[in-house]
């Protein structure tokens, strides 16, 4: 005598027995019964009318899928982990490097300070981009007069900034 089981019955008399082996391995119930859900969905897809054991068929599934969970959260951990070093690693890195630019800013502002007006203008004026003639006309000199000027309060600024930052050793 052939009996004719619908989905629905196999559904009802095996769904928890499925969730309670599936808790056993994952030990949270919000998991379980997504993997038992996909459990029944993989039986459903198949033709579940020819198996013989549908229970021993849904515990293999169940097996199945619980490690693919387990594979797939594993992968997806180290892939936070990897991620969140990289991120810490360039959070100190950016707060060193931070640090250390506004030590150089303050640096650059002291020696600056110490040098005449005339220096100073010169070379905020080049180092924002102007060309020789843009800043003789500001300055009211010759351009022929602006580079040797220019390399003159280089040099001012230079033995300045050398003699800042040894003191400060």
């Amino acid at each position: 005598m052939i009996v004719v089981v619908t989905f629905e019955e196999v559904f009802k008399n095996n769904y928890t027995y499925v969730f309670k082996h599936i808790m056993q391995k994952v030990k949270d119930p919000e998991i379980a019964e997504n993997i038992a859900q996909e459990v029944f969905i993989q039986l459903y897809k198949t033709n579940w009318q020819e198996i013989d054991n549908h229970k021993a068929w849904l515990i293999k599934t169940a097996i199945y899928i619980s490690y693919n969970h387990f594979r797939t959260e594993k992968r997806h951990q180290a892939r936070v982990t990897k991620v969140g070093s990289i991120v810490e690693f360039q959070d100190v890195q950016t707060l060193d490097d931070k640090y250390i630019r506004k030590e150089e800013i303050e640096d650059v502002r002291k020696s600056m300070d110490e040098l005449n007006e005339q220096d100073k203008k010169l070379l905020l004026l080049r180092y924002s981009g102007l060309k020789y003639k843009e800043i003789a006309k500001i300055l009211e000199v010759e351009t022929t007069a602006i580079g040797t000027m220019l390399v003159r309060a280089q040099n001012k600024f230079k033995k300045i900034y050398i003699k800042n930052r040894e003191e400060l050793k």
